[in-house]
């Protein structure tokens, strides 16, 4: 941009490219094209806390209670020097696009990072922001719809969304939202001003559909309905807002809502289109199926003029991420697009089925069961995106951290709607509150809670036994049942991974569902749900409820094998190669995803080589909560490329001492399956997961007790 005089840098910042440290979604910072990675999640929170304070410094003492809470380990000093000292090699890896680097200091009393704030994307927007409603303030419209419609397209989700579980992070997400709800406002405006009313109009019925008691923007929503001849509209819209203000806050309308409704009402003048405004350029801020400024649009031009001396220069739009997740959110993908949809048509019909009935009769379940990879949340994440922008989505996911508390699931669920809803949440019973007080400390009523310091970023540890573990379960449920009026989306992903108290709280909520227009959908791998006695009980609960629908993910089949690829690759596969794919992958949307990517991106041409690092470590990582007897049988099968005789496999576990059922349960899971000609062999489903164990054994030589069995198989 170039600056007119009187005209500070800060009033307009130059918005030229993705910044490289990103925070809007999830966190991630990008050199050379490249992610890095960031390590754990309190590393994580610890990088998003120098973040927010940029250039500030930020105590130790303030870090460490912002992410152990106000009980920290001993150990936490030491841990937080652990995590700076990584971060600080991390950060020297990043080279910032004027090949600066970021700088993270030790000053008196604790850290700072030191960064450009151009190179951070909530900052960037930030600047945005404020720099187009000052542009909007003193009369140049152009320049601010354009500058708004642009910082707009970088919100491509909640900021932070995967440190939701440390307050510090939904603090600092709920006052950007508060800003970008201020930047649509301001957009709005501008394009009343500009006469291009039809632009608006979606994306303000979505936004105040979505908060109802933010007045202005049911104004600016209203003023525009009047000027597209929806006067009765715009009359029905002040009605819903009276009545929402009036049942969550017990007032009445604002003068300034209350002065249009009865210019509306008398259809007076100044409401009209006095003049129409052409730019020199035009640009609007779209929206996409979900109501939301899209971020996908690829036709807002690079330079807006609208003074010779005068200019704004707009970035191309950013590319969308996945819906990212730590270990209670939705994995974070760094591809410019989602992975392709293919062979779930089916699926996903069921599940648009089952928000039908749940949204006009009464509440349902689906639960969706599959094999790792097999795309459960892709599929969860296609029917919220295919739902009106009426319908809310909460998504939780079951930690598979070792130190998580006790129902951190409803834990990371209850302070999600605590946010959407929380002036709801605070009318509960005093009871209802006093217990979640167990799980989120700051919903508790104010007769009951304690003096209140920082809050803590997780939930309290205290078990709870017989009455009060199931007074904790019926508030839970009564929360959701009374918060929860629209039709909305409840997502609970990897329940395999779920605590035992959890689970019972699921099952007592399945059975009170029916009278809330909620579709809850839960999510799990087959081998867990084959094998673990407490997920049978609670799918056996959730199966038998009211129109409850199970849905599996098989393998994807030839023919969607053959779509996916041809969609990835831009033309017909080969037959050869098709048939390659599809065996070593097995369907798996995952696999042949990953085999693909490494295709295009030029890292393995040939198929048959050996399975790449990294994806050997993700397929490592999802079997580490296996049994070890049934990790052991794996072990064993895999230095056999065409399978294994099940007796002798057997037998080697004997003489391990492990019990000969785990090779029944390693073929219940999925893991193994009969070899076809009928004989006593078996063999891995998936040819990968086979190379995957067999590479971890290769890297354990040094280590007989690792395979000497394998060997001794292998020589057998």
């Amino acid at each position: 941009m170039e600056l007119t005089s009187g005209e500070s840098r800060a009033d307009a910042p130059e918005l030229s490219g993705p910044p490289p440290i990103s925070a809007l979604g999830c966190l991630s910072v990008r050199s050379d094209g490249r992610s890095l990675e960031l390590g754990p999640p309190r590393q994580r929170a610890v990088l998003a806390l120098l973040l927010i304070g940029a250039g500030s410094v930020v105590s130790v003492d303030s870090i460490v209670s912002r992410i152990w809470g106000d009980t920290p380990p001993a150990t936490a000093h030491a841990t937080l020097q652990s995590y700076v000292s990584r971060l600080r090699r991390l950060l020297a890896d990043c080279v910032l696009p004027d090949e600066s680097r970021p700088q993270l200091l030790y000053r008196q009393p604790g850290y700072v990072l030191v960064i450009d704030p151009e190179q951070v994307d909530v900052h960037r927007f930030e600047r945005a922001v404020r720099a187009g409603t000052g542009l909007a303030r003193r009369g140049r419209v152009e320049e601010a719809h354009a500058v708004l419609a642009a910082a707009l397209e970088w919100w491509v989700g909640a900021p932070y969304e995967e440190l939701n579980a440390y307050d510090f992070a939904v603090q600092e997400a709920a006052r950007l939202d508060q800003l970008r709800l201020s930047a649509v406002e301001a957009w709005a405006q501008c394009v009343i001003q500009l006469g291009r009313e039809e632009d608006a109009l979606h994306t303000l019925a979505v936004e105040a559909r979505r908060n109802p008691l933010r007045e202005r923007l049911t104004g600016l929503f209203m003023h525009v309905q009047y000027r597209l001849g929806r006067q009765a509209d715009a009359l029905r819209t002040y009605d819903d807002t009276r009545r929402a203000l009036a049942d969550e806050i017990g007032t009445a309308p604002g003068k300034e809502l209350a002065a249009l409704h009865a210019a509306i009402l008398r259809q007076d003048g100044s409401l009209d289109r006095t003049r129409t405004h052409e730019a020199a350029v035009p640009v609007t801020a779209p929206t996409g199926p979900d109501g939301r400024l899209s971020a996908h649009h690829t036709d807002v031009p690079h330079l807006v003029t609208a003074a010779a001396t005068e200019r704004v220069t707009i970035p191309a739009p950013r590319s969308s991420t996945a819906r990212c997740r730590d270990t209670g959110t939705p994995q974070c993908h760094e591809e410019a697009a989602p992975p392709l949809f293919v062979g779930r048509d089916d699926e996903l019909r069921a599940l648009r089925e089952s928000a039908k009935g749940a949204f006009g009769t009464s509440g349902r379940v689906a639960f969706v069961v599959g094999e790792a990879g097999s795309g459960k949340t892709r599929l969860v994440s296609e029917l919220t995106h295919a739902l009106p922008g009426s319908v809310h989505t909460l998504w939780t996911s079951c930690s598979e951290n070792e130190d998580k508390p006790d129902y951190w699931p409803w834990t990371t669920l209850l302070r999600g709607l605590d946010a959407l809803w929380h002036e709801r949440m605070a009318r509960l019973p005093g009871w209802v509150r006093h217990s979640l007080a167990h799980l989120v400390p700051e919903v508790s009523p104010d007769t009951c809670r304690a003096p209140r310091h920082e809050p803590s970023a997780r939930a309290a540890t205290v078990r709870l036994y017989g009455d009060d573990r199931f007074t904790l379960h019926d508030a839970v449920c009564q929360t959701l049942l009374r918060t929860i009026r629209e039709p909305t989306v409840l997502v609970v992903e990897d329940v395999d991974r779920a605590d035992a108290p959890s689970l019972a709280l699921l099952r007592l909520l399945v059975e009170q569902l029916r009278s809330a227009p909620v579709l809850l959908v839960v999510t799990t791998r087959t081998f867990q749900l084959a094998h673990d006695p407490e997920l049978r009980r609670a799918a056996a609960v959730i199966l038998q409820s009211l129109d409850a629908r199970r849905i599996p993910l098989d393998p994807l089949d030839l023919a969607a094998t053959a779509t996916l690829v041809e969609r990835t690759l831009g033309q017909a596969p080969d037959p050869h190669l098709l048939h390659r794919l599809h065996r070593r992958t097995a369907g798996n949307p995952y696999f042949l995803g990953y085999l693909l990517h490494t295709r295009t991106q030029g890292l393995c041409a040939d198929l048959d080589a050996a399975i790449p690092h990294e994806l050997a470590g993700v397929v490592l990582q999802r079997l580490s909560g296996l049994p070890v007897g049934v990790r052991r049988v794996l072990e064993l099968c895999a230095v056999m490329e065409d399978g294994c005789e099940q007796r002798v496999v057997e037998a080697m576990l004997r003489h391990e001492g492990i019990a000969a059922d785990n090779v029944l349960m390693a073929l219940h899971g999925g893991l193994l399956e009969p070899d076809p000609d009928g004989t006593d062999r078996v063999r891995f489903v998936h040819a990968l997961v086979r190379e995957a164990v067999r590479h971890d054994l290769e890297n354990a030589l040094g280590t007989p007790s690792a395979t000497t069995g394998a060997r001794a198989l292998s020589a057998g």
